[in-house]
C-alpha cells in the first residue's frame, strides 16, 4: 500500500513545534487557551474533569484544565470537545455530568459512538488558526515532565501503575490547522445530526494523514488507511538510519517493512524505543513474538531499547521504575518524520484483526479501525532543521547527551546501554538521577528483566516500584476496569 503523493510531496507551509513531555505540552495548551478569542475544538479519547496541568518542578497545585475552558467560555469563546461514547468507552457521559453538576452550560460535549472502534485523535485547535495534537488523554496518570521521577504524587497509580510517561506533543501553525480545522468540523458534524454530515474537502494535498473507519467521515465514505501507506512509503525510503519510538510496535505490514529495508540497505540502522509491558497485555505477546518471527529481535542493525528511571536512596540503594513509552514517532535519514496519535499497530493503522494470530481474533476484529491523525513531514516541505530537531530532543534526554543520526548511531546507542547497566549493577559509583536507556528484555516481569541484565545481581539493592503479578502482566484488570468505568 501506498500513500497518496500528495502527502508526501505537496510543498506545505507548516510551523512545528515539538513538546517533549506532558509539562511542556500542558503550558502550551493552557497558552493557547487562555488566549483563545472565539473557538476552541478539542478531540480527545478521554478527559478526566479533574485532569490538572502542573508546570513541573515544585508545582504542586496545577491548573484545572476544565476550568481554564470555562474561563475561555465565560468570556465569550466557543468550546466544543469530541469524547467517546461507546460501550467499549464513554468519556463523554462523565464530562457532561461534571458540567451539569458545575451549571455549566457554554461548553458543548458530543460523543462518538462506533463501538468497537475509538475515537483515538487528540487535537486541540484555537481560533482557526493555531493547533496541537496532543500526545496524551487529558487524564492525570499521564502527567510527567522530562525528569520523570520513580514515584511522583501528582502522578496516580490508576492508569499506569504510576509509572513515569514520555510522551509526544505538537504545536502547529500554517496550513495544516486548516485541514486539522476540516477534519474536526467532519467529526464534529457526524457525532449530531444528519444535516451536520457534510463533505468538507478534507482530502486536498496535505500533510495530514487520517485512519477513519469505515462509513464514519463523509469525506472518507470507505474508510481511510492513509497513516499505514505513509509509513510504508517513509521506511520504503530509508538508507541510513530509522528511529523508532512507539507504544506498541505489533503491526505487521510495518514489521515487515522494516526488515524488507534492512535487507535491502546493508548500511541501514534502526533504533527502537519500547515498551516491554503495554498497558494493554496482549501486545506484550504481540510485539515479541512477531519481532521474533521477523528476525528483529536480534538482528545486528536492529536495536531495541526501554527507557527506565532510577534515583539513588540515602542507603546506597537504587529506586528503579520503567519509563512508560507513550510517544508515536517515526524518523527517517534526518529527513522524514511521521507522528501524531496514532500506534504502530492495527487497530491504529489499518485493521485490529491483523494483529491476532488465531484466526477466529483474525475473523472477528477484521476491519476495525479507530480513527487517527498524524502529520507526515519531509524536510523539503519544512526546512532541514525540523525533523533533526526532533530526534535531538528525543535522544538528549534518553541519552543525557545529543548523538548524531546515521552509521554509528547505534553503537553509540549500545554503548549508553552498557555504561547504565554497569551503573546501576555497581553500588560504589554515585547513581545519578533520571531516566536511562536499557537494552529491551522479551521477559514478562519488570524484575525478570532487570535480572536478564544482571542488575539485580549486582552489588547494588534495587527497589523496583513497578513489578506487577501474574495476573496483571498476563490479564491486565487495570485496564479493563478503566476501559469499562
Amino acid at each position: 500500500m501506498s500513500a497518496p503523493a500528495e502527502l508526501i510531496a505537496a510543498a506545505v507551509a507548516t510551523d512545528v513545534t515539538w513538546l517533549v513531555d506532558n509539562a511542556d505540552a500542558y503550558r502550551a495548551l493552557l497558552v493557547l487557551v487562555e488566549g483563545a478569542e472565539r473557538s476552541i475544538d478539542i478531540t480527545q479519547l478521554a478527559f478526566d474533569a479533574d485532569c490538572r496541568a502542573y508546570s513541573g518542578d515544585g508545582d504542586a497545585v496545577g491548573v484545572s484544565l476544565l476550568d481554564a475552558l470555562r474561563a475561555a467560555a465565560a468570556r465569550g469563546v466557543r468550546v466544543r470537545i469530541v469524547l467517546n461514547a461507546s460501550l467499549l468507552l464513554d468519556t463523554a457521559r462523565s464530562l457532561r455530568a461534571a458540567l451539569e453538576k458545575a451549571g455549566e452550560t457554554r461548553i458543548q460535549v458530543r460523543g462518538m459512538s462506533r463501538f468497537p472502534q475509538l475515537l483515538h485523535a487528540k487535537m486541540v485547535i484555537v481560533d482557526e488558526s493555531r493547533a496541537m495534537l496532543v500526545g496524551s488523554p487529558f487524564v492525570n496518570g499521564y502527567w510527567d515532565d522530562a525528569q520523570h521521577r520513580v514515584s511522583d504524587t501528582r502522578r496516580p497509580l490508576r492508569e499506569l501503575g504510576g509509572r513515569p510517561l514520555h510522551d509526544l506533543s505538537i504545536a502547529v501553525e500554517g496550513r495544516v490547522v486548516e485541514e486539522l480545522r476540516a477534519l474536526f468540523s467532519e467529526i464534529w458534524g457526524a457525532c449530531g445530526t444528519s444535516r451536520g454530515r457534510t463533505a468538507l474537502g478534507i482530502r486536498q494535498g496535505r500533510t495530514m494523514a487520517c485512519t477513519v473507519p469505515n462509513d464514519t467521515l463523509v469525506s472518507f465514505p470507505a474508510g481511510a488507511q492513509e497513516i499505514l501507506g505513509a509509513l510504508v512509503q517513509g521506511i520504503g525510503r530509508a538508507r541510513e538510519a530509522i528511529y523508532i519510538e512507539h507504544q506498541y510496535l505489533s503491526a505487521r505490514p510495518i514489521v515487515r517493512a522494516l526488515a524488507q529495508a534492512l535487507e535491502r540497505q546493508p548500511e541501514l540502522e534502526v533504533i527502537a524505543v519500547l515498551n516491554q509491558n503495554p498497558d494493554v497485555t496482549a501486545y506484550r505477546v504481540w510485539q515479541r513474538d512477531l519481532l521474533g518471527a521477523s528476525g528483529l529481535l536480534d538482528h545486528p542493525r536492529m536495536g531495541l531499547f526501554t527507557l527506565w528511571t532510577a534515583e539513588q536512596s540515602a542507603d546506597g540503594s537504587c529506586a528503579m521504575n520503567q519509563v512508560f513509552v507513550h510517544s508515536k514517532v517515526l524518523v527517517v535519514d534526518d529527513e522524514w518524520a511521521c507522528v501524531g496519535s496514532a500506534n504502530l499497530d492495527g487497530v491504529s493503522l489499518h485493521s485490529y484483526g491483523d494483529d491476532f494470530a488465531s484466526w477466529l481474533g483474525r475473523a472477528v476484529f477484521r476491519g476495525v479501525r479507530n480513527l487517527d491523525v498524524n502529520l507526515v513531514l519531509d524536510a523539503r516541505d519544512v526546512g532541514d532543521v525540523v525533523i533533526p530537531g526532533l530526534r535531538d530532543q528525543l535522544w538528549s534526554e534518553h541519552l543525557g547527551v545529543g548523538c548524531v543520526a546515521g552509521r554509528g548511531a547505534l553503537a553509540a546507542w549500545r554503548a549508553t546501554a552498557e555504561r547504565n547497566m554497569a551503573e546501576l549493577r555497581d553500588a560504589s559509583v554515585a547513581l545519578r538521577a533520571g531516566t536511562r536507556v536499557l537494552p529491551f528484555s522479551a521477559a514478562a516481569r519488570p524484575v525478570a528483566q532487570l535480572a536478564e541484565l544482571g542488575i539485580t545481581s549486582g552489588t547494588r539493592a534495587v527497589d523496583l516500584r513497578f513489578n506487577p503479578g501474574w495476573l496483571e502482566v498476563h490479564c491486565s484488570p487495570n485496564w479493563i476496569r478503566n476501559m469499562f468505568e
